[in-house]
């Protein structure tokens, strides 16, 4: 085998390990809403359903993005089918924005601490999206159109927030969990499953 196909296994398994270490933190933190439902596993299936190719190392493209420090500026925007785009940022007053235009594919992104901001969008069928965010000023976004899509919010947490999440057609068979940690100053909207929490003076 060639050092590039060992590179792309290697990066295969990476991005596995990635996605599942994600994934496997966001469902401890919002203990998937369906742990006492008799069929909780049946509905976490289906929510892992569009990430199956990454935890394979199936993605044809795989876009990875990792900074460190103060006043950080992330953006990736991907085309197609299968592909895959992670963000992660540690430090202040980091920005970042990702964007799906096709199907089975993830945007998965977590952030550190301060000023936040984080805007991810996606249209296509079969798309996920795992946002995390942390202390401070937030803002997030999260936006989604087609069918059987999934995604995981956190926020962890939180301060001045602002979370509007909007999955649809009418979130296809099921929501995404939403566990939006220490929320203060609010103003979450998520529909179509419906909550809203308003208070921000």
């Amino acid at each position: 085998m060639g050092k590039l196909g060992r590179w792309s296994k290697a990066l295969g398994r990476a991005v596995a390990v990635s996605v599942l270490a994600l994934v496997a933190a966001s469902a401890s933190a919002e203990d998937l809403l369906v742990e006492n439902s008799p069929d909780a596993k049946a509905t976490l299936n289906v929510l892992m359903q569009p990430i199956s190719p990454f935890i394979l190392g199936q993605a044809q493209t795989t876009t990875s993005i990792a900074q460190i420090g103060d006043t950080n500026h992330a953006m990736s925007s991907i085309d197609g089918a299968s592909n895959l785009s992670s963000i992660n940022q540690a430090g202040s007053n980091n920005r970042a924005v990702q964007s799906i235009q096709g199907s089975n594919s993830a945007l998965l992104l977590v952030q550190g601490g301060t000023n936040n901001n984080v805007l991810q969008a996606s249209q296509g069928d079969r798309n996920f999206q795992l946002v995390g965010v942390s202390g401070n000023n937030n803002s997030v976004a999260f936006l989604q159109k087609g069918n059987d899509l999934a995604g995981a919010l956190d926020v962890t947490n939180a301060s001045n927030s602002t979370v509007l999440a909007i999955q649809t057609p009418q979130s296809g068979n099921y929501l995404m969990p939403t566990g939006l940690r220490g929320l203060q100053n609010a103003v979450v909207v998520i529909v179509p499953g419906r909550m809203y929490v308003i208070p921000k003076k």
